[in-house]
């Protein structure tokens, strides 16, 4: 699955130390709304999708524009 992010979400993403990331997307598979915590049970339920961020950081920066 292939999510489109924007540059500032990119940045925040690979700035982070938190552990998950959870996040909603639309029909065009952008992202919406998203968390980064290292609690994954409290927001667990109000997300969609959740990944470890140490598997998605490696992905930010192979960026296609």
């Amino acid at each position: 699955m292939n999510i489109k992010i924007n540059l500032l979400q990119a940045l925040k993403i690979n700035k982070s130390n938190k552990d998950f990331i959870l996040f909603d997307y639309d029909s065009n598979n952008k992202l919406t709304n998203f968390v980064l915590t290292n609690d994954l049970q409290r927001f667990k339920k109000q997300f969609k999708t959740f990944r470890v961020i140490s598997c998605i950081k490696s992905n930010i920066n192979k960026i296609t524009i």
